[in-house]
């Protein structure tokens, strides 16, 4: 049999896909797939793409082997069956949408920030049903749609052994090899699901305390990330030494993964008012703070750009209207013409103005003078230049 993993999240820039689709292309012809999940899920058109992928395919048994949530859940039912290891989790749930609106609003605004979320609301509720009817059918009619979308809306990780009775997988294994999920390469998808339920009580840890020492640390190991310390611990048959946001390390058999500080990135740590990029095997990684600062940093940048633009647009337009009066004046003799200054230009305007009409040309251009001499085109074009 021919084995395909997929331990990761199923990312919206199609490489889960791509991946999947060139794994599949290397399997011999004719020869069964076992496609072993251990995925939170991720985008909904990524994984729906997937499911149909592995359908037209054929001949592959999805065997789920850590973690199964969201997307991953009805991504395996694209293969002929589903079966799960008894000592897994998984968890079905609504579709969400990311929203992005805050500010002062007009009441106009407010109607069309109303309608697109009416809009939005619409899109989820028909991505659920396709959700739910995929759950449904599985099933084979222990769920209906309504029931599938009731259990979606729980939004909880459940046992294997009621993944089972409600049809949404075919088999719980008993016999099967641990798995050995990579949780350090996922620490930032497991600290940004703030939202994910508590785990299932067979994941969490003894209920027992004998001291105010032990209630602090049982406190602590039934954080979320607690939790999921103990059950790798107890998936690895090592030592989990830290699960934090910081630092994640598994020690196994003098087998080490570890996040290590990158300061080379030093624009970037001052951005972020940062020592050091956390990175594991040439990936860096960021918080969701951190991504929001470089994201309004670079919003920043593309706005400056629009500004210089329309700067530099008015500056060419200036150059454009001071050369066609500097032609203009040109025009009025070559005299004027081979005099390179502009107020060297104005100085012989107002000298020629002074022969021709005997007149104080000062006294014109200050409204002094004959009716209509300021509004003469050369006299306003020479009132800035009038020495004082």
């Amino acid at each position: 049999m021919h084995v395909i993993k997929l331990n990761r999240e199923i990312d919206s820039w199609g490489y889960a896909r791509y991946l999947l689709e060139y794994e599949l292309s290397q399997a011999p012809e004719g020869e069964p797939i076992e496609l072993q999940v251990d995925s939170l899920g991720g985008d909904v058109m990524e994984a729906i793409t997937i499911s149909n992928m592995l359908h037209d395919h054929g001949n592959i048994t999805a065997h789920i082997v850590g973690f199964c949530a969201s997307a991953a859940t009805w991504l395996c039912y694209g293969c002929d069956r589903v079966v799960i290891n008894d000592d897994c989790a998984f968890l079905i749930h609504k579709c969400a949408a990311y929203i992005d609106a805050w500010g002062y609003m007009t009441a106009e605004e407010l109607d069309q920030l109303i309608d697109k979320l009416k809009s939005e609301k619409k899109s989820n509720d028909a991505i659920d049903l396709i959700i739910a009817n995929k759950y449904a059918k599985h099933s084979a009619g222990i769920l209906d749609i309504k029931a599938a979308l009731k259990l979606m809306q729980e939004n909880r990780w459940m046992l294997p052994e009621e993944a089972h009775s409600l049809g949404l997988v075919d088999e719980v294994l008993e016999d099967h090899v641990m798995a050995k999920t990579n949780l350090a390469a996922r620490m930032h998808v497991m600290n940004s699901m703030a939202d994910m339920p508590r785990l299932p009580e067979k994941f969490q840890p003894s209920a027992t305390a004998a001291s105010p020492a032990a209630d602090e640390q049982k406190a602590q190991e039934y954080t979320f990330l607690g939790a999921l310390k103990k059950v790798l611990t107890d998936f690895f048959g090592g030592a989990v030494k830290a699960v934090d946001n910081r630092q994640c390390e598994i020690v196994e058999e003098e087998t080490q993964t570890h996040f290590s500080m990158n300061e080379n990135y030093t624009t970037v740590n001052q951005l972020l008012q940062a020592e050091g990029l956390e990175e594991n095997e040439g990936r860096i990684m960021l918080t969701a703070e951190q991504m929001q600062t470089i994201n309004d940093r670079l919003t920043d940048a593309a706005n400056l750009d629009s500004q210089v633009t329309s700067l530099t647009g008015e500056r060419d337009q200036a150059r454009t209207d001071l050369q066609d009066a500097l032609s203009r004046i040109d025009a009025i003799s070559e005299d004027i013409a081979a005099i390179e200054t502009i107020e060297g230009k104005v100085n012989a305007i107002r000298d020629l103005l002074d022969k021709a009409t005997g007149n104080d040309t000062h006294a014109q251009l200050e409204g002094n003078g004959h009716d209509g001499a300021s509004s003469d085109p050369i006299n306003q074009v020479a009132s800035a230049y009038i020495r004082k």
